[in-house]
């Protein structure tokens, strides 16, 4: 489950009356946001997100905020009454929860196949290695374009069936609908979406005093 917290930076369903695109016009539409990317590689918003998992009858709601910056940078804070905390500098990755006051850690150097498969649920995000993991169609409605990505090899398969992406006139996400490898359901929606840059002490998770730390999978 934790594997699928960075699919919390993708972006929406698919929409009702949009054009297909040509294979040509997804070309053109990756190299205008790997070029967009480039320029602006970090990307904040707040979100809104739903599960809806196959043990529960309601969804799951969070709301919070999200900070990512290209390649593999990333900090989600999550409120309410179950706030959490990740963090994730590329090589490790902290989940820290408050109310228990409790770390968990991830060594993703000593856990390639963690850290592969965060790669492959960001490639939605950063369209640097989308073709390595996914195959891609797309439509366009007015000046919104809708993405579909759906995955190439087995390993991304075992995580992921479908990811609908939504980018508004900007380029930038606006909604995500995942669809997980189990038939659960994630919609997460982007406001306030920002690129600007992050300072590195973003990534950065300095252990508060009292703190539990644990490495569920070893360190």
């Amino acid at each position: 489950m934790k594997k699928l917290i960075l699919l919390t930076l993708l972006g929406i369903a698919p929409l009702a009356y949009a054009s297909p695109m040509s294979q040509s016009d997804i070309d053109q539409l990756i190299q205008k946001l790997q070029a967009l990317h480039n320029n602006n590689p970090s990307l904040q918003a707040n979100f809104r997100e739903e599960r809806h998992l196959t043990m529960l009858k309601d969804p799951v709601v969070n709301e919070g905020k999200v900070w990512f910056t290209l390649p593999d940078k990333i900090r989600r804070e999550i409120g309410g009454k179950t706030p959490s905390t990740t963090v994730i500098d590329g090589k490790k990755m902290s989940i820290y929860y408050p109310s228990y006051q409790q770390l968990e850690i991830y060594d993703l150097e000593k856990r390639p196949i963690i850290k592969d498969s965060l790669r492959a649920l960001t490639a939605g995000l950063n369209f640097r290695e989308v073709s390595s993991y996914y195959n891609v169609e797309g439509s366009k409605d007015g000046n919104a374009y809708h993405i579909t990505l759906t995955p190439k090899t087995a390993s991304v398969r075992k995580l992921v069936k479908s990811v609908d992406l939504t980018l508004d006139e900007n380029l930038s996400p606006s909604r995500v609908l995942v669809e997980d490898a189990k038939g659960q359901r994630f919609t997460i929606t982007y406001t306030n979406v920002r690129r600007e840059p992050i300072p590195n002490s973003t990534y950065e998770f300095p252990v508060p005093p009292g703190t539990k730390v644990s490495t569920p999978l070893g360190s």
